[in-house]
């Protein structure tokens, strides 16, 4: 005799699966290749704030953000970004054909007629750290056209201001095509 009760038996496997729209989130089952942009958008004597790589896939690209905290005063920064209401790292896109991506809430895409945001969408994605620094990402869709694709940070006070990088999109859509499929 068992203390469990036997499980019910497993559902029959079903031919519909659901799936997220491509301008969601990365594809999945997907390698995405490396884009190294080893981009130093600002230095002070408090931390560096700087975007290593792009993870590139077929559908768009993961933005890194990285800041790097002064050993020497990491106690102290933390401790004035925790006094009041932190905020949150913004990241943003502007691509060569003019189109803009991040500059209001990630939420509320406006989409066109077949259910497809015509501007860049930028969704925060995660990120996390310790006592050194933090790490950011964003994930954007789509990919961008051939030519200048500029990226924007602004961080939460104490820092001010925005900083900003320009990459070449021709260089993205080269690491798309070096993306790996494994399963569809």
């Amino acid at each position: 005799m068992t203390f469990f009760e036997p499980l019910p038996p497993p559902r029959e496997p079903s031919e519909l699966r659901w799936a997220p729209p491509a301008w969601d989130r990365p594809s999945e089952g997907t390698l995405p290749s490396t884009l190294r942009v080893d981009a130093l958008l600002s230095q002070d004597e408090n931390a560096v704030v700087s975007i290593p790589y792009l993870d590139v896939y077929p559908n768009g690209f993961r933005i890194n953000v990285s800041i790097l905290m002064n050993p020497n005063r990491q106690d102290e920064i933390r401790a004035r970004m925790h006094r009041g209401p932190m905020g949150m790292v913004r990241i943003g896109v502007r691509f060569s054909d003019g189109r803009v991506g991040g500059r209001s809430g990630p939420f509320e895409a406006p989409r066109d007629d077949q259910g497809i945001p015509p501007q860049p969408v930028v969704r925060q994605g995660g990120g996390g750290g310790g006592s050194g620094g933090w790490s950011f990402g964003a994930w954007v869709y789509p990919l961008p056209p051939d030519g200048p694709l500029e990226i924007f940070v602004a961080l939460p006070p104490p820092s001010t201001g925005e900083t900003s990088t320009t990459v070449d999109g021709s260089a993205v859509r080269a690491a798309a095509e070096r993306a790996r499929v494994i399963w569809t």
